[in-house]
């Protein structure tokens, strides 16, 4: 018995040692980010790329605005992209796909209607692909897409020579596609950047896609947007678990991404709602913004983006039409950064008018 007490002793203490020793386990490395330049391709999984597009930012205000991001996602028998970009860089994005595999594309998700992200479904719709976006997203490009695509096709070649291409599959809840080899997520997430946003979730990666819903820098373009709304969506997406957001623009990041962009809406719109409470008026508020750590993360002092504390004061003098705000133009190339004033200036003067179309 004093034998069999021993060996029950011992076996505890072993057990012990090992939950002890699993305790002490320093916790897993979070991935690496990768440095990259312009035009990069880095495979930030297997089976999985990110491509770095060019953008004007005060860092390099003179750098051409090459589109969205884009992910693609190698499964067993095809390839998964997500946002389509414009038209010639959708074909750019297509070619640097190909140094990758010559597996078939099924499908492209467009993460909202912008032309920047949309525009090019006509050169994947030509590879045989299917493009899929939210049901909102579908609205906002059948009702808004044949005119701007008409009005964009006198300052870009590429889209005068192509036709808009609709949306073949839409989804209210999510969009699943899984082989068994690779598992992505498309999820339509509320009203942030436009009352279409998507983004696209790599459970087994731990990658989250995010299109213009959360972007890494001064890239956002307020003007479809319901910052509310997108401030309590971001935080949503903080639930999950990520280890890498590939943002609609700018560098990858790690998950501290959605906590930065969703920080710049609330603290705007804490400073504005003031502003508004004191009677001041918009150049009164728009000066006296302050958000030090905003330009030390995007090299932009926020009161310098004019267009974006003006959507939100008229957000909160209730001002914004929802329901309409989506069928106003959307700038289709990037402001440029004039360093001689504190505004900037549209490539192709574009940036909506938000009154009622």
């Amino acid at each position: 018995m004093r034998r069999l007490i021993l060996l029950v002793a011992s076996l505890g203490l072993v057990v012990f040692a090992v939950v002890a020793s699993d305790d002490k386990k320093a916790p897993a490395e979070k991935p690496k980010i990768p440095e990259m330049k312009f035009n990069d391709v880095v495979e930030v999984a297997p089976g999985v790329f990110f491509r770095y597009s060019s953008i004007p930012s005060p860092a390099e205000p003179k750098a051409p605005f090459g589109g969205c991001n884009n992910i693609w996602v190698i499964f067993k028998d095809y390839v998964v992209v997500i946002d389509a970009n414009f038209p010639k860089e959708a074909a750019d994005v297509l070619a640097d796909i190909r140094k990758t595999t010559k597996l078939p594309i099924k499908y492209v998700l467009d993460t909202h209607h912008h032309g920047d992200h949309a525009y090019g479904n006509c050169v994947w719709a030509k590879e045989g692909a299917k493009i899929v976006a939210s049901k909102p997203c579908e609205r906002l490009l059948k009702t808004t897409g044949p005119k701007d695509w008409e009005i964009a096709g006198k300052d870009r070649k590429d889209i005068k020579d192509n036709e808009l291409k609709q949306v073949d599959v839409s989804f209210d809840e999510k969009f699943v596609v899984d082989d068994g080899t690779q598992r992505v997520e498309f999820i339509p997430i509320g009203h942030c950047h436009t009352a279409g946003d998507a983004v696209a979730y790599l459970p087994k990666q731990k990658i989250l896609c995010t299109g213009d819903a959360c972007v890494n820098g001064a890239f956002n373009f307020m003007g479809h947007s319901n910052s509310g709304s997108w401030a309590l969506n971001l935080e949503k997406l903080e639930k999950r678990e990520i280890d890498i957001i590939c943002p609609g623009h700018g560098k990858i990041a790690g998950k501290e991404l959605l906590a930065k962009q969703k920080r710049y809406f609330d603290d705007m719109r804490k400073k504005v709602k003031k502003g508004i409470d004191a009677k001041k008026s918009l150049e009164e508020i728009t000066m006296e913004l302050d958000l030090p750590w905003y330009k030390e993360w995007t090299g932009k002092a926020a009161r310098d983006i004019k267009d974006n504390v003006k959507h939100v004061y008229d957000e909160l003098n209730g001002k914004i039409d929802y329901d309409k705000i989506g069928l106003n133009r959307h700038p289709l190339s990037w402001p440029v950064v004039d360093e001689s004033v504190t505004t900037t200036t549209a490539r192709d003067n574009s940036f909506p008018d938000l009154g009622a179309r």
